[in-house]
């Protein structure tokens, strides 16, 4: 990742973090799929781009051990204060592409709207070594609309997303201060098509699963060999 580029996610984030957090999000509506698509048995689990660390305490309850890892200090020290009852979460302030990942290490690897920000040419093998034999990797990331299919979906997405924003977080739109800083955050921003993320996983990782979802989502799915 270019540094400049990597010095301006983590100050996007270290201001982001200073946000409440909502009970309902994009990401968040995703949760659950994401859980559904663990392995029965995942004792050691890796999350990249934790953020505030709600995801990873999500992780917590199904794994012995939760390694989650954000490039933003302000987002991680919340992520601490906020799972001080989770004493095998391991938060750390970390890049990715230069931490060190022993080989076959982890049951599963997750990323939440990470994945946008890095080299998939260069994350992916990285990720798809640290995985135990069995393991799975699982990333929710943003999708850019292509085809009429994906702007049809939108005609769904826009009012859904409405609803539920007003019925978790009663109000129909974030505070003005969360739109500021988004929109900075987002200037800068680049997404895969579907079609191009299912071509470029397939490069790395043979029998991904990608598909997309409502709310400008696509997930990946992939199970290491045993």
């Amino acid at each position: 990742m270019n540094p400049q580029f990597s010095q301006k996610i983590q100050a996007d984030f270290d201001q982001i973090a200073q946000l409440q957090t909502l009970r309902w999000d994009h990401n968040s509506h995703y949760h659950p799929f994401l859980l559904k698509q663990l392995p029965a048995n995942c004792p050691n689990v890796l999350e990249v781009g934790c953020g505030g660390g709600e995801f990873s305490r999500l992780l917590a309850q199904r794994a012995e051990s939760v390694t989650a890892i954000d490039l933003s200090p302000t987002m991680i020290e919340r992520a601490k204060q906020n799972s001080l009852t989770y004493p095998h979460l391991h938060f750390q302030v970390a890049d990715i592409l230069e931490w060190e990942i022993p080989d076959e290490q982890f049951d599963a690897i997750a990323s939440i709207a990470t994945v946008h920000h890095i080299p998939l040419e260069t994350l992916l093998p990285r990720l798809k070594a640290a995985l135990k034999p069995g393991g799975k990797l699982l990333i929710l990331d943003l999708v850019e609309n292509a085809q009429l299919q994906d702007f049809l979906l939108d005609f769904v997405a826009v009012p859904l997303n409405w609803i539920l924003q007003f019925w978790y977080n009663r109000r129909f739109r974030p505070t003005p201060e969360a739109i500021a800083l988004w929109r900075e955050h987002i200037r800068t921003d680049e997404y895969l098509t579907l079609s191009q993320a299912k071509q470029l996983y397939s490069q790395y990782l043979e029998g991904a699963i990608v598909r997309r979802h409502l709310f400008w989502r696509y997930s990946m799915v992939w199970q290491k060999p045993s």
